[in-house]
């Protein structure tokens, strides 16, 4: 799977219909009470950041994708 279609298809149209999608921890945003409420942080497995979406999205958290935000630089 090319990271083109990851993006372009499976974020936005998971993010469009308000449907849980694969957060892969690429310049993502979270509110720290979504993280709290959704047990926190959790460094056990090597995909912590699909682990933490999984169990915010099963305590009614929502994901929005935004794909048209810019980026000049990177850290």
């Amino acid at each position: 799977m090319s990271l083109d279609y990851h993006f372009k298809v499976e974020q936005e149209s998971g993010s469009f219909m308000y449907a849980f999608f694969g957060f892969n921890g690429t310049v993502g945003v979270w509110r720290v009470s979504a993280i709290n409420q959704s047990g926190g942080w959790k460094d056990r497995t090597t995909v912590e950041d699909m682990d933490l979406a999984m169990r915010a999205g099963l305590k009614g958290w929502e994901f929005l994708y935004v794909g048209d935000i810019r980026v000049f630089l990177t850290l």
